[in-house]
């Protein structure tokens, strides 16, 4: 489901734009006619015989690197990304994770095996463009609930004090987020006893990890700390303080891919004073951030418990640690998200 945004005046001014700022055209073609297997819009660059497939997308300059990264990877390849407005640090950002793109200024990133072009730094966004709207369902108590369903899917049926006691959402704000999912279609109520069911979840999924980096872990954020040896992750134990790994080193304890050049740590507010004395460890300055020795340590702000759900205590919930990967726009990461990526929807397929 795609929100409406008048997806074609987006398209049309973007494809203007291009072409007033190299001279060359990209014609619109019939998607069903190109790529029967997918719902957007089809671009062809000139008489070069390349053709895009389109992921249209507004308010890029506020948005996660790595999920947009990840969504173009899963379309037909090569994918470009029409965004309202591209500003000159996402558009390094967005070419070094690969993801080709033009926008309604005229800003452009096209590189294929016979042409090259890189457009940045136009400062005329779109006329129509708007201040970005956050739901209820998307602000940071609706992000803790919809994880809480994307995690325990089976959640969404049980009553609003459950669904409370699970996700550490107010009582009073589970019925706003609810009704704000059942009008976008994610929750779906079921004969006249009212039971629900979760709808769309891998989309649900998609606007979760795009969202959370935004507008749930910076309130999250507890602070960067300094170790006294490298690769601090194979000395603490998280599970002692309830806290468990994400990010990288959750990733290499789910899937074994990729090896941890930095630490995210999940952790109870009221347990990072023992965590710090015990092991030792010093508030870092901000520019060693991706030191091996440092550890961006964040709130744990779910209740479940994990052995019911036959998950590794010691780690994050998998979606939690793909979100991670993807917020930190590291390319390396890219592909471990995308393995991740891949369980997560095969677990849903069989729920």
């Amino acid at each position: 489901m795609k929100t409406p945004i008048n997806e074609n005046e987006l398209l049309n001014q973007a494809i203007r734009a291009f072409h007033n700022e190299t001279g060359l055209e990209l014609y619109t073609r019939d998607a069903s006619k190109v790529m029967p297997y997918t719902e957007d819009f089809i671009l062809e660059l000139g008489s070069t015989g390349v053709e895009y497939s389109v992921e249209l997308k507004r308010w890029v300059q506020q948005s996660n690197v790595g999920t947009i990264a990840a969504q173009l990877r899963r379309m037909p390849s090569p994918a470009l990304l029409v965004a309202d407005y591209v500003n000159p640090n996402m558009a390094d950002r967005l070419r070094d994770v690969g993801v080709q793109f033009i926008d309604t200024a005229g800003n452009a990133y096209l590189n294929q095996n016979t042409f090259f072009v890189f457009v940045k730094g136009n400062r005329t966004p779109s006329p129509h463009t708007s201040p970005r709207k956050t739901s209820r369902a998307f602000n940071a108590s609706g992000l803790k609930l919809i994880f809480s369903f994307l995690v325990e899917p089976n959640l969404v049926g049980e009553t609003y004090r459950k669904m409370a006691e699970t996700s550490g959402v107010s009582l009073g704000a589970i019925g706003w987020v609810l009704n704000d999912l059942k009008d976008k279609g994610y929750v779906r109520e079921h004969g006249e006893k009212g039971s629900r069911s979760l709808e769309s979840t891998m989309e649900l999924l998609d606007r979760w990890v795009e969202t959370y980096p935004e507008k749930l872990l910076p309130e999250l954020d507890m602070g960067l700390f300094q170790a006294k040896s490298d690769m601090p992750w194979k000395e603490i134990k998280p599970e002692a303080f309830g806290g468990c790994w994400g990010g990288e080193v959750g990733a290499s304890l789910l899937d074994n891919y990729l090896s941890p050049a930095q630490g995210i740590l999940y952790l109870p507010r009221e347990k990072l004073k023992n965590l710090v004395m015990e092991h030792r460890l010093r508030k870092s300055p901000e520019n060693t951030a991706n030191s091996s020795e440092t550890l961006q340590i964040y709130e744990k702000f779910w209740r479940y418990d994990p052995d019911n759900l036959h998950q590794n205590s010691c780690v994050a919930p998998d979606i939690l640690v793909y979100a991670d990967l993807l917020a930190s726009g590291d390319p390396r990461n890219l592909e471990a998200a995308e393995r991740l990526y891949g369980k997560i929807r095969d677990r849903f397929q069989e729920d």
